[in-house]
C-alpha cells in the first residue's frame, strides 16, 4: 500500500464519548479483537489517550469483562477526509480494517477514523516519539520507518496483533539521506497488559548481546497510564519495529517437504539432518545468549517441578477421556516417569526462555544459511507474568521435538526412519552447542539427569497437545496420542 500523507489540516477530533460508541462495533469486528463473542458488560472508557501530532492519536481503551475485570485494547488512530479512507486498505485484508466513517449530529461533515497502523502520519508521528524517548538501537531504524512510511505494507495473516513491512527503497530510488538499513517489519500489539511485553524485551536484549539469529529490534514505543482503581503507573510495550528476514522458508513447511520428499540415504535426507543438526545449535545459542544477556535463577526443586507436571497431566487425562482408553495404564506411566523426573538430586539453573518454540516460529535463510528465530512473546493465551517467568531450557528442547512429530504427519514422511534421524540430528546440534553443566562435564551428552528431565518434559507438551487436538483439531489427535507411546517407551 502506498497512501498519501495529509495535505490539509486534520478535521478535529470528536468528544470521547462519540468516539469510543463509534469504535465499539468496529473493534468486535477486527481479528485481532480479544474477545470474540463477547459484549462489553459496561461502556468502553479510555484509559489513556496520546497525542503524537495534528490529527494522530494513540488509544488505549478498556474493554469491561466481568466484575473488575477488563482489557485494554490498543487503537491509535488518524483523522482524514472521509473520502480518503478506502486510500489507506491493503490489498487482500478484510474489508473495513483501514477504519471507519463517522457522521454524527456533533460534527460538520463526515470523517474518516484511520487506524493507524494503515497510514504513514501515525508511522511517522511513532518513530519521531521512539527517537526522542531513547527507545531504539541507534536512530538509523526510526529515521527509516519515517522515510518510508509512505510505502507501508500492512500484513493480512496477523491476528492477535498488526504486522506492517517497511521496505527499504531500491539502489535507484534511495536518496542521499536514507537510512542505510534494510526492510523493517513493524508489529503493533493490540492487547496491551501491565509489565514489559517478552516479544520486545528478549528481542532488545539479545541483540544488545550480540546474537545475530534474531530479527533485530531496531525501535520500539511503551504507553504509561494511571490504573483506574488505585492511581498507580502502569507501563506496556505498544510496538516494536525489526529488521525482516526476506526470501526465507518457514520452518515446518520446509520440514514438511522435506519429510514427504526423503529418500533416505540421499540429498534430501542429508539436507534435513544438516538442518535439523543447525536448528539444534541455534537453539543452544539461544539459551546462552538468554542467560547471559538476561541472568540466571535459582531453579525450582525436583520434586516440585514434578508435582507441577503431575496436576497437568490429570488435567490432560480429565479433558480427554480419550488418553487413557487409547493407552493402557496410562497414569501408572505418566507417574514412573514424574517419580524418575522428583528423585533428581537438582535441576539446571532457570532462565528465560523463548515458551513457545516450534517450527513455525523459525525462518531459514537459504542465502545466508542460517535460522532465524521469532516471536519471543511466549504461549499468548498465558497471563504476561507467567511467560516472562524463567524456566527450564530443555522445555524449548522438547517443544521442538515435538513439532518434528508433527512434520513427519502432516509432511507424510516417506519412510518410517525420517523422524528419529531428525531428532537425534536435532538433539546432536544442541548438545554439541550447549554449555556442559559441571556435574557432566566428562560424560557424553544428554547426561541421565538431562534425558530424565527432557523425557518429562515432552511428555508434558504432548499431553497438552491432546488437548489442544480434541478441542480444536479432533481429527490431528492421533499425532499426540503417537508421540506420548513413543516417550512413554524411552
Amino acid at each position: 500500500m502506498s497512501a498519501p500523507s495529509r495535505l490539509t489540516p486534520a478535521p478535529a477530533w470528536p468528544e470521547d464519548a462519540v468516539l469510543l460508541e463509534a469504535l465499539e462495533p468496529w473493534m468486535a469486528q477486527r481479528r485481532w479483537y480479544p474477545l470474540k463473542g463477547e459484549r462489553p458488560v459496561g461502556p468502553l472508557r479510555l484509559a489513556g489517550r496520546w497525542d503524537l501530532g495534528d490529527g494522530v492519536r494513540d488509544l488505549l481503551i478498556a474493554v469491561p469483562r466481568g466484575e473488575d475485570a477488563q482489557v485494554l485494547v490498543h487503537v491509535p488512530l488518524v483523522l482524514a477526509p472521509a473520502d480518503k479512507l478506502a486510500d489507506f486498505a491493503a490489498p487482500g485484508e478484510a474489508a473495513g480494517n483501514e477504519g471507519l466513517i463517522l457522521s454524527t449530529a456533533g460534527l460538520a461533515s463526515p470523517i474518516a477514523l484511520v487506524d493507524g497502523a494503515h497510514h504513514p502520519d501515525f508511522w511517522r508521528a511513532w518513530a519521531k516519539a521512539a527517537l526522542a524517548a531513547g527507545t531504539t538501537l541507534g536512530e538509523d531504524g526510526a529515521r527509516a520507518i519515517a522515510q518510508r512510511a509512505d510505502r507501508l505494507r500492512v500484513t493480512t495473516g496477523e491476528q492477535s496483533n498488526t504486522s506492517v513491512v517497511m521496505p527499504a527503497p531500491t539502489e535507484e530510488k534511495a536518496g542521499p539521506d536514507d537510512a542505510t538499513i534494510g526492510d523493517l517489519i513493524v508489529k503493533l500489539f493490540r492487547v496491551l497488559a501491565p509489565g514489559r511485553n517478552p516479544d520486545v524485551e528478549v528481542s532488545v536484549a539479545l541483540a544488545r548481546d550480540g546474537w545475530d539469529r534474531v530479527r533485530t529490534p531496531v525501535a520500539w514505543s511503551t504507553l504509561t497510564w494511571a490504573d483506574p482503581g488505585t492511581g498507580a503507573e502502569q507501563t506496556a510495550d505498544a510496538a516494536v519495529a525489526c529488521t525482516f528476514v526476506p526470501r526465507a522458508d518457514d520452518g515446518f513447511e520446509l520440514l514438511c517437504a522435506l519429510a514427504g520428499d526423503d529418500d533416505g540415504d540421499g540429498p534430501t535426507r542429508t539436507r534435513a539432518l544438516a538442518l535439523a543438526r543447525d536448528l539444534g545449535a541455534t537453539t543452544a545459542q539461544m539459551h546462552t545468549h538468554l542467560a547471559a544477556s538476561l541472568g540466571t535463577t535459582e531453579p525450582s526443586t525436583p520434586a516440585q517441578l514434578a508435582s507441577a507436571l503431575r496436576e497437568r497431566a490429570r488435567w490432560a487425562m480429565t479433558e480427554v477421556p480419550e488418553l487413557e482408553a487409547k493407552l493402557p495404564h496410562l497414569g501408572e506411566r505418566v507417574e514412573a516417569v514424574l517419580s524418575e523426573l522428583a528423585a533428581l538430586p537438582q535441576l539446571p539453573p532457570a532462565t528465560r526462555v523463548h515458551g513457545d518454540y516450534h517450527l513455525g516460529q523459525v525462518l531459514h535463510a537459504d542465502a545466508e544459511q542460517r535460522w532465524y528465530v521469532l516471536d519471543f512473546e511466549g504461549e499468548p493465551l498465558r497471563p504476561l507474568a507467567e511467560r516472562s517467568q524463567p524456566d527450564q531450557p530443555l522445555r524449548d528442547v522438547a517443544g521442538m521435538l515435538r513439532s518434528f512429530d508433527y512434520a513427519a504427519e502432516v509432511g507424510r514422511a516417506a519412510r518410517p526412519d525420517w523422524l528419529p534421524a531428525v531428532r537425534d540430528a536435532f538433539l546432536d546440534g544442541y548438545w554439541a552447542a550447549a554449555p556442559v553443566p559441571v556435574d557432566v562435564a566428562t560424560a557424553s551428552r544428554p547426561s541421565p539427569q538431562e534425558a530424565t528431565l527432557l523425557n518429562a518434559l515432552e511428555l508434558d507438551k504432548a499431553l497438552y497437545e491432546a488437548v489442544y487436538e480434541a478441542r480444536n483439531r479432533p481429527d490431528w489427535i492421533a499425532i499426540p496420542l503417537h508421540g506420548i507411546e513413543m516417550i512413554l517407551t524411552i
